[in-house]
């Protein structure tokens, strides 16, 4: 009966360090952290080129949308702010977030729906 308990209590805690790694490797939860510490952090599934991406830079979100030829391959990519009217990017800013991009997708032609 003892040995029953053991191995329940021991389960409890594998369970309980698997929710907490899950919940620190959670990418939302890592796209919050990176904007509160106005970090930049791209938040993407490259495996799913239909999926829009999400990605912070300076405490702005910044919504983005690939465009892909028949091939498979990102050929556009169009960015826009969450946030519009509070977002004041400079244009070091955009380079740096472009350059950011074209790293991920070399062959993107990016182009910006607002502030440019």
């Amino acid at each position: 009966m003892m040995w029953l308990l053991r191995l329940l209590l021991l389960a409890f805690v594998l369970f309980i360090l698997y929710r907490i790694v899950a919940f620190l490797l959670k990418p939302e939860r890592r796209l919050a952290f990176a904007r509160f510490r106005k970090k930049f952090y791209l938040m993407d599934n490259a495996k799913n080129i239909l999926m829009n991406f999400l990605l912070t830079y300076k405490g702005f979100l910044i919504e983005g949308e690939k465009y892909a030829d028949k091939s498979d391959t990102v050929h556009s990519i169009s960015l826009w702010p969450t946030d519009p009217f509070n977002t004041k990017l400079l244009e070091e800013d955009i380079h740096f977030i472009e350059q950011s991009l074209l790293k991920v997708y070399p062959n993107a032609k990016i182009e910006w729906k607002y502030p440019k």
